[in-house]
């Protein structure tokens, strides 16, 4: 299910342009301060087709400059938008860092065969490969043209985008990307062009523009590591906003192994006026120098991920949202564990948004990771799904809805929406499944906890093809009798080669 921010605007102005739609009716529930995108893979589903996306889309909105920190890289859509921009913002303008660990991966190896220059943090003199199996390069960042920023849990590999749970956040502020970029410039060892004197974990030189305001919105931005004191340090703001909490504290965090982190977290427990409840990884949870087995001992309401039915196969998400309801929100976010690793020799970067409408958007994540489900009525859900993103001539083409019920009976509208953008001029939308232009759709009567699946597509290609895209099928419910959004809306886009 592609839980991303933008989605619900986009397809009410798709079904509201065909009139399809009550223009009185549009339920954005979290209308996003205005260049704040945030972005949830969900990988109960297995949907490839949802985060992977976005940060394409991000990465080919660049005119000048693309800098990219990610600790592993290996989606093959990420790397050929990369790949695909040489010829935009030319070679030179695209740098990568990435984790020694990581560089041989295929996608690391194709950006180098394209002539993409990565460096890890072995490029820091001081960091020999031996002492790299502690030391991390651990950021998941990018900036492009030096005005945006996308950040967040997600590695840009399969499992970070099908199989474990993540997210990302996308901040269009030109002072936020200046900081970032003056991180990426240090491990770099240069403003642009090839490197220079790399500087790495703790060979870096501390940031100390911590506090922007982004379209009215307060930012802080710390990176890692650091030994300066407070509050220069991205684990003691973690420590003060869980301390300051006023109503709750809500955080779904891969591996959680800081002390310190966990008896603020207990002392929060302990106050009668905040509620504290997390959800961690159950593999990490497993290790020896986690603190989820202190947390259960103080009574902390912990959940494993393992717990909640559904789940992916990691909860990656580095995350927490303070008084999510209040006037004092605060999110917490970035690629920081709460570990004594991502404050002392690894390379992160932790951002602490201050919106409510952020705020709200991570604790209906949470809520969905710790109950397996999201607050408020259960609607009928739609899942659409291809088997493939790009296509060649030859290829088996299917693509495929997966409808779940969990609420009441009742009946729905389903639209699917074939969108060939401007391929065709201004006749680009196709009906299915009559797959004509004329507004068609399907009624169907849905019975409390019915499961169905749906073919759309389901073919041979023929060969050769002609190369076309992004196409995009949209998804939707609408209530026969108010044409009002109900329930859950997708989307799955794809191309031909």
């Amino acid at each position: 299910m592609n839980r991303i921010s933008y989605f619900p605007k986009r397809i009410c102005m798709v079904l509201l342009c065909l009139g399809i739609l009550n223009a009185l009716a549009i339920p954005i529930s979290h209308a996003l301060p205005p260049g704040f995108a945030v972005y949830f893979n969900d990988a109960q589903h297995s949907d490839p087709n949802g985060i992977d996306t976005a940060l394409v889309d991000f990465i080919d909105s660049a005119h000048f400059t693309i800098d990219a920190a990610f600790y592993s890289i290996d989606r093959i859509v990420i790397v050929e938008a990369l790949i695909n921009a040489i010829d935009r913002v030319g070679i030179e303008n695209i740098r990568v860092i990435t984790d020694y660990d990581n560089r041989n991966m295929n996608g690391c190896q194709r950006l180098i065969s394209a002539g993409i220059t990565v460096i890890d943090e072995t490029w820091d003199e001081t960091i020999f490969p031996p002492a790299a199996a502690n030391i991390h390069s651990h950021n998941k960042f990018c900036v492009v043209d030096g005005t945006k920023v996308w950040t967040g849990s997600y590695n840009i590999t399969n499992s970070g985008t099908i199989y474990n749970n993540n997210h990302a956040v996308a901040i269009d502020c030109s002072t936020l990307a200046e900081a970032y970029l003056a991180e990426f410039n240090e491990m770099w060892g240069n403003e642009s062009g090839q490197p220079g004197t790399c500087h790495f974990s703790t060979s870096k030189e501390t940031q100390y523009f911590h506090s922007h305001t982004c379209n009215g919105v307060p930012v802080e931005i710390y990176f890692s590591p650091t030994q300066d004191p407070y509050p220069n340090r991205a684990m003691d703001v973690i420590q003060s906003l869980i301390t300051s909490a006023q109503s709750s504290v809500y955080f779904c965090m891969f591996a959680f192994t800081s002390y310190t982190i966990a008896d603020k977290i207990i002392k929060a427990h302990q106050n009668p006026a905040v509620t504290v409840q997390g959800v961690m990884d159950d593999l990490q949870a497993g290790y020896s120098s986690s603190q989820y087995d202190t947390l259960i001992r103080e009574g902390v309401q912990v959940k494993l991920d393992s717990e909640v039915d559904p789940h992916g196969n990691l909860l990656h998400h580095k995350f927490a949202v303070m008084d999510h309801d209040g006037s004092e929100s605060a999110v917490i976010t970035g690629s920081y564990n709460w570990s004594e690793a991502a404050q002392h020799t690894n390379d992160e970067n932790s951002i602490f948004i201050f919106d409510s409408e952020v705020a709200g958007l991570f604790y209906r994540e949470f809520y969905r990771c710790y109950y397996g489900t999201y607050p408020g009525p259960q609607l009928p859900g739609i899942d659409i799904q291809a088997n493939e993103t790009v296509y060649y001539g030859g290829n088996f083409m299917r693509v495929w809805t997966a409808i779940e019920n969990p609420g009441e009976s009742n009946s729905v509208d389903e639209y699917i929406i074939l969108d060939l953008g401007e391929l065709f001029g201004s006749d680009r939308f196709y009906f299915w499944p009559s797959w004509s232009k004329d507004v068609d759709y399907l009624r169907l009567y849905l019975h409390e906890g019915e499961q169905l699946e749906q073919e759309i597509f389901n073919f041979l290609l023929p060969y050769p093809l002609p190369a076309g895209g992004p196409f995009t099928i949209w998804a939707a419910f609408l209530d026969p009798g108010t044409s009002q959004l109900v329930g859950d809306y997708d989307f799955v886009r794809f191309s031909f080669k």
